[in-house]
């Protein structure tokens, strides 16, 4: 089984010692994978400081030199890898910014270069803001050369372009999700592009839950995405133990199962 540790919400206004806070004591032994927006605005967004609540200003990236150098250095020692997470993150008439975005063909294009140039990798992996994609926008993402951590609709658009190996996914999705009561372990290939599940530890993630899906993933030698947010982790999750408690006793857990591999998430496609 490969694991990867998903965090989303890295971006111009990010600290350095936040991110060190939370993954210091791990980095050696496991990447992660940090979900950067390349143009954040604020706006009012829930989880943002409280000296940036309703701020409408853009947050390039480029200009937090601190940061920029902290993602680099992580990326050469292969401490860090980098997947895209919208362009501004800004949420448009109460909608997602994959939902309710204007121009995010050429947005996620010019997000993508924008994100390899900064960092000096390559960035194959695209987290849609507050987990949400449309199927409208998926091409966006599909054109700039990005899979996707999601499945937004394993029915929509007619399979992806009705290629028949998708048919044989549809059959082994629904077999995982409906019969097994398991999210989707594998990757989704659908020829342009490929998507694959996550699992949060967050502030409303179970404990059983999340352990029940990890040994199930392992079980049948899949892929294990663990999305959580580096703001959260002194946040209680539903059983009332810190986020960052969970993640740690997660990723504890999966060391000690044979055959897994603790991976960037640019290279499990």
């Amino acid at each position: 089984m490969k694991l990867v540790v998903r965090d989303d919400d890295t971006c111009g206004f990010t600290r350095v010692d936040e991110l060190e806070k939370c993954y210091s004591g791990i980095c050696n032994d496991v990447p992660v994978s940090l979900s950067v927006t390349p143009f954040r605005i604020p706006g009012n967004d829930r989880n943002l400081p409280p000296a940036l609540a309703g701020n409408m200003g853009v947050f390039p990236l480029h200009e937090n030199t601190e940061l920029v150098d902290y993602l680099r250095t992580g990326v050469q020692q292969g401490q860090i890898d980098i997947a895209m997470h919208g362009y501004h993150h800004l949420r448009h008439n109460g909608l997602p910014e994959y939902f309710g975005g204007s121009d995010l063909e050429q947005k996620t294009a010019e997000g993508r270069v924008y994100l390899e140039e900064l960092t000096g990798t390559r960035v194959l992996t695209f987290v849609p803001p507050n987990n949400s994609i449309s199927l409208d926008a998926l091409p966006s993402v599909v054109g700039a050369g990005m899979n996707i951590i999601h499945i937004p609709s394993i029915l929509g658009r007619a399979l992806r372009k009705k290629r028949i190996p998708a048919v044989h996914y549809l059959m082994g999705y629904l077999w995982h999700r409906t019969v097994r009561r398991h999210q989707y372990p594998y990757i989704l290939d659908f020829g342009d592009h490929r998507e694959v599940a996550y699992h949060t530890a967050g502030p409303r993630s179970h404990r059983k839950n999340l352990f029940e899906e990890l040994r199930y993933c392992h079980g049948q030698d899949g892929v294990f995405v663990l999305a959580t947010h580096y703001h959260a982790f002194d946040r209680q999750t539903m059983d009332g133990e810190p986020v960052r408690k969970l993640l740690f006793d997660l990723l504890d857990a999966a060391g000690g199962m044979p055959g897994v591999s603790f991976v960037g998430v640019n290279s499990i496609w």
